[in-house]
């Protein structure tokens, strides 16, 4: 999916939980595996994962999210390019350290 305001293409939908030993290894798939004819997919910084944030929750499948329904709900969160371990949270509308062990993410290039 293209942001047409941000210029980035995002993953429609993104990983299933993955430990936090596993993400690069899934970025480095995404690449070799050329997903969507790109090989430069990554994680997002905090202000690209903050700019899918909706300003009101949007009704989904499975709940309400901070996040466009055109998204997959499943990923509730994504995991940053930080090395802190900083998540956005589209379930709540809001960003900060990832405590959970648990990771989603949604690659963007």
């Amino acid at each position: 999916m293209i942001d047409h305001t941000t210029g980035l293409m995002w993953q429609q939908s993104g990983s299933t939980i993955l430990k936090f030993n596993e993400v690069e290894k899934y970025i480095r798939d995404l690449n070799d595996q050329r997903f969507f004819d790109y090989n430069d997919w990554r994680l997002p910084t905090l202000e690209e994962a903050m700019s899918l944030m909706e300003p009101q929750e949007q009704k989904h499948s499975e709940g309400e999210l901070y996040i466009d329904p055109v998204f997959d709900c499943k990923q509730t969160y994504i995991h940053l390019c930080t090395a802190d371990r900083f998540s956005v949270t589209f379930r709540l509308g809001s960003c900060g350290p990832s405590r959970l062990g648990a990771y989603y993410v949604r690659a963007v290039r």
